[in-house]
């Protein structure tokens, strides 16, 4: 596969991930509960850690699943993994545009676990150092696997499939694309608007959200389809 259509595709894998809500929900919790505790720059540090953890997990998984395909695939996915792939994201995308956001007009909870939900807040309201932020970013990452695992396992495969002096590149090109809604949040903030502000946009825009982030998906679904198994 060209270096081209490897590029397309984990450009296309990264705005797709970067439009899950967990991770931005979570930042915003983090600095709504340490402006009233912190100093201003002391919360920016822990903004901060927050984003380097859920770059780290990002990257890490994407090196994992590098080494196991390489490996345990003999270097590349087969068409029945990448149709499984596919699947997976078509579900994801009805997934979005139906389920994503729980029930009412004035909330952005989204569905899961109502103690996993109750966990992270708790994380949310309670981290006061940078170890705790990062970790939470790892936490919000981590959670959201049920609809970006299969993302990074395509995002993987692309990258086994370009010449190697670009393989790192495009590892860490990834990543940056997926947290670039969360440094747009830290920019806002940075340049004095309130997380309110962001979490009243966020509620106001939520079907808009869902519909360009199940559609994301089933875009991806039907570019690997096209480009990678036919």
């Amino acid at each position: 596969m060209s270096d081209i259509v490897c590029i397309a595709t984990i450009i296309l894998a990264g705005i797709t991930q970067a439009s899950l809500q967990l991770g931005l929900g979570g930042l915003i919790l983090l600095y709504h509960n340490s402006m009233g505790k912190h100093r201003r720059k002391k919360t920016r540090y822990l903004a901060k850690n927050y984003i380097l953890g859920a770059s780290a997990i990002t990257f890490l998984m994407v090196c994992t699943l590098c080494f196991l395909i390489g490996n345990f695939f003999g270097g590349s996915l087969s068409v029945e993994w990448l149709v499984i792939c596919i699947g997976i994201f078509a579900a994801c995308g009805a997934i979005m545009w139906l389920f994503y956001y729980r029930r009412g007009k004035k909330s952005t909870e989204l569905w899961l676990p109502k103690s996993f939900t109750r966990f992270i807040q708790k994380k949310a309201r309670s981290t006061d150092d940078n170890i705790e932020a990062f970790s939470l970013g790892l936490l919000s990452n981590f959670a959201e696997m049920p609809f970006s695992l299969a993302i990074y396992f395509v995002v993987a495969n692309c990258i086994l499939n370009m010449s190697g002096q670009f393989q790192i590149i495009a590892a860490l090109a990834y990543t940056a694309i997926t947290i670039v809604p969360l440094m747009v949040l830290k920019l806002r903030v940075k340049t004095g608007k309130s997380t309110v502000e962001a979490q009243k946009w966020r509620i106001q825009n939520k079907a808009f959200s869902k519909v360009v982030s199940g559609s994301s998906f089933m875009l991806l679904a039907m570019f690997v389809l096209a480009f990678w198994v036919l």
